[in-house]
């Protein structure tokens, strides 16, 4: 009864048009892909490849769910749905609609909780490239399409993660290249809540959507393997699939026409997946006898757990201004993917003294209000990743400026400090970098303005400046009489070595100061240059020698 159930699930998702076919590539030429294509048939009426599902059953309900393809034979109006849940699914397309700039597409869609009373299903997030929308016809829904580009022959991992907020549930859509490694999250979709979360059933879906019209229907041959197929349960446990079978449309065949049981499934033991292929000259397995029902066997190789990278925080950066701590972080691409963060401001005994915890897999920048005095802090990182794994914390060392005290700035490069070239109090005194002296030319104050900080000179009482306000690459910096104006405003922006920053104007082109080509020499004007690497090279870091 189960089984049937979420079968009847799995028909009604696959029926759901994916496209708008007014942007239709229009009929050309037939070209064979696959030597099971049958392009000189003439036909009439419909002839779409039949659908077919794989149902996988579980012991228990998933947080995440999580399937590997790989697409070896496709066509146009083609959807490779990998992972059928609770309420939605996701997979790869092939479609003829030309507004995305790429035929293979991902696609995730959620069906609304309840349309009538408007009761929408919604998205939280969209990659840079997402495209969301409505769909209807059996079932209304959110849908956001991704123009991910994916090619045959390459194996990608697909994975949803799901929680709950505030009374809605949240579905995180991900895909992994697994020839390069890299993950790109696509899209977040949700709807209030109901009890559980993805279900302890998933299903994959081969569906051609067109089935009259030559150029897309049934008698191009598809084919997919599918491979480690896994459940995260609510406890935290990985589950592999307790039974799996396979069931090609029993009630299709006016739709299917010529190639109502051009279908079929097995296990291939060399790539240790499954296949599931449709369409062209394909025949059953002789094991189908007249039916179109197939249990599967187990896995080989799937083993009891599946192998993940840990998230890792490749940066992590702290500036503070106006009672705003501002904390940014990356993580690696190629390692798994963030779900959560939590930041911890710690004084200098090393107490908590504030905590902010969010999920929010596409979120790399968070902000604590902070009334904070004078002194030594600390702030603390911790990711967690999408498969309940946390990277080492980092730690960010932070101090909050006292205008009374000063400072010399040292680059990590050279080892020579910020310094008014010759000792000049004049205006448009070139910004020098210089061996160590006692110099109170190379003494600075790090007063707090309107928008930043201005590095005031002890000697000169003048401040760094960018002339005219040019923050182009290599504008050389000068001093000049203090102001209130955005180019002697800057943020100071603390790294994980201890006193160790980076420092940006706040004009729009966000440059930083950067002594040019790694210069060890005397008397070299520091410049204006675009960061590198997040958090900049050597040459592009300072270190705040407290005097």
């Amino acid at each position: 009864m189960i089984h049937s159930v979420f079968l009847a699930t799995l028909s009604t998702i696959a029926c759901s048009k994916e496209i708008v076919k007014s942007g239709l590539e229009k009929p050309s030429n037939l070209i064979s892909q696959s030597d099971k294509d049958l392009l000189n048939l003439t036909l009439t009426g419909s002839n779409a490849a039949p659908s077919q599902h794989l149902v996988y059953s579980f012991t228990s309900d998933a947080i995440l769910k999580m399937s590997k393809i790989k697409i070896t034979n496709t066509a146009k109006t083609e959807y490779f749905s990998v992972l059928n849940y609770n309420g939605g699914y996701m997979g790869l397309q092939d479609t003829p609609d030309l507004r995305y700039g790429t035929s293979n597409i991902m696609l995730a869609s959620l069906w609304d909780k309840n349309t009538a009373t408007n009761n929408l299903a919604f998205y939280s997030y969209l990659d840079s490239k997402t495209i969301a929308s409505r769909f209807g016809g059996e079932g209304d829904g959110q849908k956001t399409l991704n123009p991910y580009n994916w090619t045959l022959n390459t194996w990608y991992n697909m994975v949803i993660r799901s929680w709950k907020e505030n009374g809605k549930i949240y579905i995180a859509n991900f895909v992994q290249d697994l020839s390069t490694g890299k993950w790109l999250h696509t899209s977040t979709i949700g709807r209030e809540a109901s009890a559980g979360y993805l279900g302890s059933g998933t299903g994959t879906f081969l569906e051609n959507w067109v089935g009259d019209n030559p150029n897309y229907d049934g008698r191009f041959h598809r084919k997919a393997f599918l491979k480690d197929n896994w459940n995260l349960s609510i406890n935290n446990v990985w589950e592999k699939s307790n039974s799996r079978y396979f069931s090609a449309n029993d009630n299709d065949s006016v739709r299917n026409g010529q190639f109502d049981r051009a279908f079929n499934v097995g296990y291939n033991s060399t790539e240790d997946a499954y296949f599931m292929e449709h369409g062209g000259s394909t025949t059953p397995d002789p094991a189908f006898g007249t039916g179109r029902v197939l249990n599967l066997p187990a896995q080989a190789g799937q083993g009891n757990a599946p192998e993940l990278t840990t998230i890792e925080n490749s940066y992590s950066t702290v500036r503070y201004h106006n009672n705003k701590l501002i904390v940014s972080w990356g993580i690696n691409e190629n390692k798994s993917p963030q779900l959560s963060y939590k930041l911890e401001l710690l004084n200098a005994s090393g107490s908590v003294i504030q905590t902010q915890e969010k999920i929010k897999p596409e979120k790399r920048v968070d902000t604590l209000s902070s009334s904070l005095t004078s002194g030594n802090y600390t702030v603390r990182i911790t990711l967690t990743d999408i498969f309940n794994q946390q990277a080492p914390s980092k730690l960010i060392p932070l101090t909050i400026f006292s205008a009374n005290d000063t400072y010399k700035i040292k680059n990590v490069s050279s080892g020579k400090y910020l310094t008014v070239r010759d000792n000049s109090t004049a205006n448009a005194a070139q910004i020098v970098q210089y061996s160590n002296s006692i110099s109170d030319s190379q003494k600075w104050k790090i007063v707090a303005g309107s928008a930043g900080y201005a590095l005031v000179n002890v000697a000169s009482s003048k401040s760094i400046d960018i002339p005219g306000s040019i923050d182009d690459i290599n504008t050389g910096l000068i001093q000049y009489t203090n102001s209130t104006n955005q180019n002697q405003q800057w943020t100071i922006n603390f790294l994980e070595s201890n006193n160790t920053v980076y420092i940006k104007t706040i004009l729009s082109k966000g440059y930083i100061i950067d002594n040019p080509g790694s210069s060890t020499s005397d008397n070299t004007q520091v410049v204006l240059y675009s960061i590198n690497n997040n958090i900049g090279t050597n040459n592009q870091k300072w270190v705040l020698e407290k005097q």
